[in-house]
């Protein structure tokens, strides 16, 4: 089989992909990928953190859900608070009450059992939750996000199964080619669990 081709949608794989890494790293983008090959269901597993920052505090869809509109700041009660920050504490808050993996627990309690899905902001340990599920958590690492200075934005790296290196822009490659090159790499992981398995 070819390292670019993925294997037929009939290969089983894991019901959870769960993707953690640095912010800007590439995660919605691999999301992509993996919707379009093999039928991966993107599902924001912190929408009720956005949901609640754009209902009760004003925010736009914007500000919660692209990386610019994060970086932005919202004044609330004389607080200047960067976006980012906002839903990072709103999680923190529920981590607080019920645990690290309130967030894909929430995220996947009602979702069919027929289907397959990616989460693409898999924080602290919450890899743990997705593994425990019969999931596969892969890193992406990218030379051009470092880390985050939030400590809501770490993962616990001992958990991945699998690394993928999304370097070809910070190597210089042009937009398409990048995205053809971090394709590649996506086929070359998901073909490899499908045949050995997680």
């Amino acid at each position: 089989m070819n390292a670019h081709t993925p294997l037929p949608s009939i290969v089983k794989l894991p019901r959870f992909v769960a993707l953690c890494g640095n912010p800007k790293s590439g995660k919605s983008e691999v999301q992509k990928i993996l919707d379009s090959l093999y039928g991966y269901e993107p599902v924001d597993d912190g929408h009720v953190l956005r949901q609640f920052a754009v209902e009760k505090l004003g925010l736009s869809w914007d500000d919660v859900q692209t990386q610019d509109g994060k970086a932005q700041f919202t004044e609330i009660l004389g607080k200047n608070w960067q976006n980012r920050d906002i839903l990072g504490t709103l999680g923190k808050q529920l981590e607080d009450m019920f645990g690290e993996h309130i967030m894909p627990f929430i995220a996947t309690r009602q979702l069919p059992n027929a289907g397959r899905y990616s989460f693409g902001s898999v924080r602290k340990t919450q890899g743990h939750f997705f593994k425990d599920a019969g999931g596969v958590v892969i890193e992406i690492e990218n030379p051009a996000a470092p880390p985050s200075p939030y400590a809501f934005d770490k993962f616990d790296g001992s958990v991945v199964d699998y690394v993928i290196t999304n370097n070809a822009l910070a190597l210089g490659l042009p937009v398409e080619e990048a995205r053809a090159d971090l394709r590649a790499k996506v086929i070359t992981v998901m073909n490899y669990i499908a045949e050995v398995g997680l």
